[in-house]
């Protein structure tokens, strides 16, 4: 009979092969990134942009689109899009791609966690906790 099964090559073995597979996906991921470059939906050089989007309920937004000449606000919905108004005035459309244009602050995933944790943390430092006696 052998002996017991030897669990530290075991957990190093796993160990090894988890670190292949994560440098294998990162490869690909890198790999990807550069092959397929992704421009967002209202990147520059098009001929139509979207500007704004707002998230009205379920499945429902308004969306502020420019294309050339005008500026549309649309309300979208699974089934059909309507337009609710068009603009016209270059005055306003140029105020109103000039705001757009400005970079919103990309703010990292580890920021947003750290905002959550933190905003939680103190929900419930500040809630009492047990029965207050005096």
């Amino acid at each position: 009979m052998s002996g017991p099964p030897d669990l530290t090559m075991s957990t190093i073995k796993m160990v090894i092969s988890l670190v292949v597979v994560l440098g294998v996906i990162w490869g690909l991921y890198r790999v990807a990134k550069k092959a397929l470059p992704m421009t967002p939906s209202g990147g520059k050089g098009r001929m139509i942009q979207i500007l704004e989007s707002q998230y009205l309920g379920m499945k429902k937004s308004v969306a502020m689109v420019q294309v050339p000449g005008a500026v549309l606000v649309l309300g979208v919905s699974p089934d059909k899009i309507n337009l609710l108004m068009q603009i016209d005035n270059p005055d306003i459309i140029q105020g109103i791609s000039a705001r757009s244009g400005q970079k919103r602050a990309v703010v990292s995933f580890k920021e947003q966690l750290r905002r959550m944790t933190h905003a939680k943390a103190d929900r419930t430092a500040a809630a009492p906790r047990g029965p207050v006696t005096e």
